[in-house]
């Protein structure tokens, strides 16, 4: 127990038996070249402590010498008068002095060094060129990171205009001639504060000012021109000067007042004339003229319209010296005083807009675009008119009638107070889905015919359609569209001779369809009147060929219909169908007996259903002589003086389904 109570005693004794030196923070130069130290006092636990002394001297390696001696612990400040801070820096450190009579000595606390600034301004530069050190090196860790420059100007305003971490500043002289003061701080985060001697003198401005940079040159919808720069950073600026250039002459044209006036409008449309090149400089309070960039030139925008492309050329001069560089130009159009829309990009310095409206006002511009989208400048505004060629005013189709099972008539009426380079054909199967089948070159005529003999007319109807085609080739006017008419027949399945006939509607007539006309076509030749006719409302029509056996094998229907009143060209047409033909069996009664001097004089086969074009009776005697021949199926024979007795017959022809056939028999030739 007694060895633990020792060491305790001697642990507390070394610890109570010195006093460290004081931190020593700041050094401030005054204006009489003194300098203040400031400090934070040591723990003095024990009460040891006797006094500070104060060490100077001059030279960072020359001998310290003690300056003041100060015996009270919380005094944290001390002056030192006659240091010469002002010509060069000084250098200070403290020991704390404790023990009975002040017998021993701390080690010394950080070596500091005044801050000396000197100003270095050679002749004919610009600025006043600040020098400096720090307190210590490396800077303490309770200092700030950056030094403040205080200035002088006007006389007895002090205001600090710059911080810097560095040991150095660069002051751009602003005045024409100024008497201007220095000084540097450094602030400690104990709240003391390092400040350097006071330096100065008259300067005079002896530089030009910075050159402007340009912003944006850029024309207004009104054709005005703005410029727009940014202030250089001489502070004395007064105004600028604009300056337009023409054919390689600079010529002043006016000025902006004032260093944060920045935007100038030239109030003249001569933008929409061509390109306008502006510039500016600056002028500063000593009159000394500034540089500047001769550059900036307004974007010229030129359009060229193409009447049969239906597009615009549009070209300009490319933007020079955007900052940070084009990213993209962008076209704008208005159609007819419409807001202006974008209509594409391009980096290029040329553009083709498509698909423009057609006799309408078109107006664009081109906007610029920096590559950070900051900023944007625009060329003037053109515009050109839209003017189409002529063409037809209408074209008309009149009808679309099947001539055959393969073909179809379209006849075309056209206005021919236009010219244009002739009319595409369109044909389709469901009146959506239209191709072209010919090109009809322009005459002059008023009227087309054309035979689409790339039909199957007996299988669907066809829908017609013409575009005229201007003189440019472009598809213009579109015509009505008409569609042709299908007929189908049915067999009634209780009666041979019925047969029930069905047809599409006609379509196209500008006058409407007044009815429709049924004909029969016998043997490739249509009656001259139709057998019946209907309203336009009805398609079907059931006929009795009975009374028709005897006329031919070749029947066959066709429907007409007929165009109403109030076509607005003056015409009334007639379309025709396709034909369908009937099949029949075709028949022949033979009479087998006739009596020349009796009653039935005349031997003639009734024939109902056949082809009488091909159609031969020959009678032959029992030796096998031709005593009659015919290919009239209304010629019977007479006998022609033969005498009685049975006689051979032949009967050749062709049915209606194109077969042929032969009938053979006897007949009785009696008194």
């Amino acid at each position: 127990m007694r060895n633990l109570i020792f060491i305790l005693n001697f642990f507390c004794l070394s610890l109570f038996s010195q006093v460290g030196s004081p931190d020593l923070r700041c050094l401030q130069v005054l204006a009489n070249g003194n300098v203040v130290l400031s400090w934070i006092p040591p723990a003095d636990p024990g009460l040891l402590f006797n006094s500070y002394d104060i060490y100077y001297s001059p030279s960072s390696t020359g001998s310290f010498a003690v300056v003041g001696n100060i015996n009270t612990i919380n005094t944290t400040t001390f002056s030192h008068s006659g240091s010469n801070a002002t010509n060069s820096s000084v250098y200070y450190f403290i020991r704390t002095k404790f023990g009975p009579g002040g017998t021993s000595t701390s080690a010394p606390s950080d070596t500091l060094r005044s801050i000396f600034l000197n100003l270095l301004n050679t002749s004919g530069a610009p600025d006043v060129k600040i020098l400096y050190n720090n307190v210590h090196q490396p800077p303490l860790a309770s200092t700030s990171g950056t030094f403040s420059i205080l200035k002088e100007y006007p006389a007895l305003t002090w205001s600090i205009f710059a911080t810097t971490n560095k040991l150095n500043y660069a002051d751009t002289i602003s005045v024409c001639q100024a008497s201007i003061n220095y000084q540097i701080s450094l602030q400690d985060n104990s709240g003391c504060i390092s400040s350097s001697n006071i330096q100065g003198g008259v300067y005079n401005d002896k530089k030009n000012p910075d050159q402007p940079f340009i912003d944006s040159i850029s024309v207004l919808p009104n054709g005005n021109t703005v410029i727009a720069w940014h202030a250089p950073r001489d502070l004395d600026i007064i105004k600028y000067i604009i300056v337009k250039k023409t054919v390689g002459i600079n010529t002043p044209i006016d000025s902006v007042i004032g260093r944060n006036n920045t935007v100038y409008t030239f109030t003249t449309t001569d933008a929409n004339n061509g390109a306008v090149q502006l510039y500016t400089f600056a002028v500063d309070s000593c009159l000394n003229p500034g540089g500047f960039d001769v550059n900036p030139t307004t974007m010229f925008l030129k359009a060229n319209y193409d009447k049969c492309g239906y597009k615009t050329n549009l070209t300009w001069n490319p933007y020079i010296n955007i900052p940070k560089g084009i990213l993209e130009y962008r076209i704008y159009s208005s159609v007819n005083g419409s807001p202006f829309l974008k209509i594409g990009s391009t980096t290029e310095t040329s553009f083709t807009a498509l698909n423009v409206q057609p006799n309408k006002n078109v107006c664009y511009f081109v906007r610029v675009i920096n590559t950070n989208k900051t900023i944007t400048a625009s060329s003037n505004r053109t515009c050109i008119f839209s003017t189409q060629v002529e063409a037809s005013n209408f074209v008309y189709i009149k009808k679309a009638s099947v001539k055959n099972k393969n073909s179809v008539e379209v006849t075309v009426y056209l206005d021919t107070t236009k010219t244009s380079l002739g009319i595409d054909l369109y044909r389709s199967e469901d009146g959506t889905n239209f191709n072209i089948i010919t090109f009809i070159p322009y005459t002059g005529s008023a009227s087309f015919s054309y035979l689409d003999e790339n039909t199957e007319t007996n299988k669907t109807s066809y829908y017609y359609k013409a575009i005229v085609k201007d003189s440019c080739g472009n598809s213009r006017t579109i015509s009505n569209i008409s569609k042709t008419i299908l007929l189908k027949l049915q067999d009634d399945n209780e009666n041979i001779f019925t047969k029930h006939l069905s047809w599409s509607d006609y379509q196209g007539f500008a006058g409407g369809v007044s009815g429709y006309n049924i004909y029969r076509v016998i043997n490739d030749v249509p009656s001259s009147s139709p057998v019946t006719s209907t309203g336009p409302s009805i398609n079907t029509y059931i006929d009795n060929l009975e009374d028709e056996a005897s006329s031919g094998s070749k029947i066959e229907y066709l429907i007409e219909a007929v165009e109403g009143l109030g076509n607005p060209y003056g015409f009334m047409e007639a379309s025709k169908s396709n034909t369908t033909a009937v099949y029949m069996e075709g028949k022949i009664f033979v009479p087998t007996a006739f009596a020349p001097n009796g009653k039935n004089r005349i031997w003639l086969p009734i024939t109902h259903f056949i082809d009488k074009t091909e159609y031969t009776v020959s009678v032959f005697d029992r030796w096998g002589k031709k005593v009659f021949e015919t290919h009239d199926d209304k010629v019977g024979w007479n006998g022609n003086e033969a005498t009685n007795d049975v006689y051979a017959y032949l009967i050749t022809y062709k049915n209606s389904r194109g077969e042929y056939k032969e009938v053979k028999g006897t007949v009785l030739l009696m008194e």
